[in-house]
């Protein structure tokens, strides 16, 4: 009996291809618009940006812009999906309360290896909170460890402007 090592060997190459980490050219990058609005007094919003899976659990917040420690629960989806659990992890991408404006966020692929993402869907929420203001959520299905790049564009209607992602091989 003769077996076919070759068809053997391609598809367990192809298995793990698929279920091995994002490659090493990987990058997101994101583009979120704080719109000025009129309101006195105005406060900069608290602003979260995280990673779920496709089951919709918490994988990492990959920036949170905030000012006092008391508020973080306000942040309400982020701070229930990932924010209370992995508080020490997302000190590393904290950073102040931002003015109106268009402010852009690279995730790189040293990044990315360390979250040991498999290739496949995922969700990228923004969340924006305002002090005496509203409160606004943008959730997009993106794909990563696509070979090709990937544009996704979403725009909010009080808190947050034009947010919109790109995924590079």
């Amino acid at each position: 009996m003769k077996t076919d090592l070759s068809g053997l060997a391609a598809m367990a190459f192809v298995w793990i291809l698929l279920a091995s980490p994002v490659s090493q050219a990987e990058q997101i990058s994101v583009e979120i618009t704080i719109p000025k609005i009129n309101s006195q007094p105005y406060h900069k919003p608290y602003v979260a940006v995280w990673l779920e899976s496709a089951q919709r659990k918490g994988v990492h917040t990959l920036a949170f812009w905030h000012e006092q420690k008391d508020w973080y629960k306000d942040v309400r989806q982020w701070w229930r999906k990932i924010g209370r659990q992995q508080s020490p992890i997302y000190d590393q991408v904290t950073g102040a309360t931002r003015k109106p404006g268009t402010y852009t966020l690279k995730i790189d692929n040293k990044e990315l290896t360390k979250l040991n993402l498999i290739p496949g869907e995922y969700f990228l929420n923004v969340e924006a909170v305002r002090e005496e203001g509203g409160r606004e959520f943008i959730r997009q299905k993106i794909v990563i460890g696509a070979r090709e790049v990937k544009h996704y564009e979403k725009s909010g209607q009080h808190e947050l402007g034009k947010v919109a992602i790109k995924v590079m091989p």
